[in-house]
């Protein structure tokens, strides 16, 4: 490899890798914030926060590095443009296949970074992600429990407040409880001491509830039941507990390509879609990088994003009909990416002249 290949390749992938960290960063703040309301929601809990945001950091990864990839490229050659590098390397005899060859290097390493985020490490934490919430359904409504605060409970059928709770959440003052019977009117329980059990023969959970009453009536009619209690119990429904579907998005590359569901076929051609398509918008940065010195490095990030956008929600809205059966499965994303050629081939052709691209096509064909 040149001394010119080795210089090239470094500045994309240091620039690749600083894009690529700065859009990571911005999205698990994004991502780590929605956490932290369902947390204070009650729909998860704290000891599995940090693991749900590592496992989504893995699923954006698969959109971040292709867009890191083409920005930093993008970026890179953009300074060689400032710096008036890329006019002495014309002036020296390099040619735009000289300029491409690395790009292409750098774009590949891209491409086996998404295969295996794609083909092995996103499946994986969809699965552990699809476990983890499994997981969370089944456990102890008291776990999701905070001092203070409304807390609906995972099947929506009750609302559970407490001034204060124990270190061990077992015991409970000040409740307040609201319950949704099936068939029945709901009813509303307030006492001063609330209890969690378990009955260890049957794995029931109950909530003992200590000098309290039970209001039992229909929101909006004058029939209610007031019942003044020294102790009451209530069961916490237990839930059918089922194996949870296998979503397309966890499936081995195996299991999609011996199924014939259409879901699965968008979910096969997307995974093959995401390397080809960070390939390609590597290569498009080339062209659309070009800048004169006084425009600076970053003048043609707006352009950039603007031709990013279609080509990505392209992509997503041909999985979805793929999906849904209005676009065929053996046509597929193709279309996309053949257009995206084609919008290479114009920023090429207007940067170095259509008569050059005739001429390497020749060239090649004799």
């Amino acid at each position: 490899m040149r001394i010119l290949d080795k210089y090239l390749i470094r500045e994309m992938l240091l620039t690749w890798g600083a894009v690529t960290l700065v859009l990571l960063v911005i999205m698990v703040g994004n991502v780590l914030a929605r956490s932290l309301s369902k947390v204070t929601e009650g729909v998860i809990t704290p000891d599995v926060l940090l693991t749900l945001v590592g496992i989504q950091s893995i699923n954006l990864l698969v959109t971040l590095i292709p867009l890191g990839l083409y920005l930093g490229i993008l970026l890179a050659h953009g300074r060689f443009y400032r710096d008036n590098e890329m006019s002495v390397m014309h002036a020296c005899g390099i040619s735009w296949g000289d300029i491409f060859r690395p790009t292409v290097v750098v774009g590949l390493i891209g491409v086996v970074l998404i295969s295996a985020l794609t083909v092995f490490a996103s499946p994986w934490s969809a699965r552990y992600e699809q476990k983890i919430k499994a997981d969370l359904r089944e456990q102890s409504g008291v776990s999701f429990l905070t001092a203070g605060k409304f807390v609906e409970t995972s099947d929506g059928r009750a609302v559970f407040f407490t001034q204060d709770i124990n270190d061990s959440k077992t015991r409970f003052e000040g409740v307040f409880m609201v319950r949704n019977r099936e068939g029945k009117p709901p009813a509303a329980d307030v006492a001063r001491i609330a209890d969690y059990q378990v009955d260890l023969a049957t794995g029931n959970e109950y909530l003992v509830f200590t000098d309290g009453e039970s209001t039992v009536g229909q929101p909006g009619t004058a029939g209610y039941t007031i019942t003044r209690f020294k102790r009451q119990g209530v069961l916490r429904p237990q839930s059918n507990r089922q194996e949870p579907r296998l979503r397309t998005k966890g499936m081995t590359l195996t299991q999609l390509t011996g199924s014939q569901g259409l879901r699965e076929k968008a979910e096969l051609q997307w995974r093959i879609s995401i390397p080809l398509a960070a390939l390609l918008l590597a290569m498009l940065a080339v062209p659309l990088s070009y800048t004169s010195p006084r425009e600076g490095r970053f003048s043609k990030i707006a352009v950039a994003i603007l031709v990013y956008i279609p080509y990505a929600n392209l992509l997503v809205l041909s999985r979805k009909w793929i999906a849904s059966g209005e676009l065929p499965s053996w046509i597929g994303l193709w279309p996309v990416h053949l257009l995206m050629v084609a919008v290479i081939a114009y920023c090429m052709a207007r940067r170095v002249g259509w008569a050059w691209l005739r001429q390497s096509f020749r060239s090649q064909t004799v």
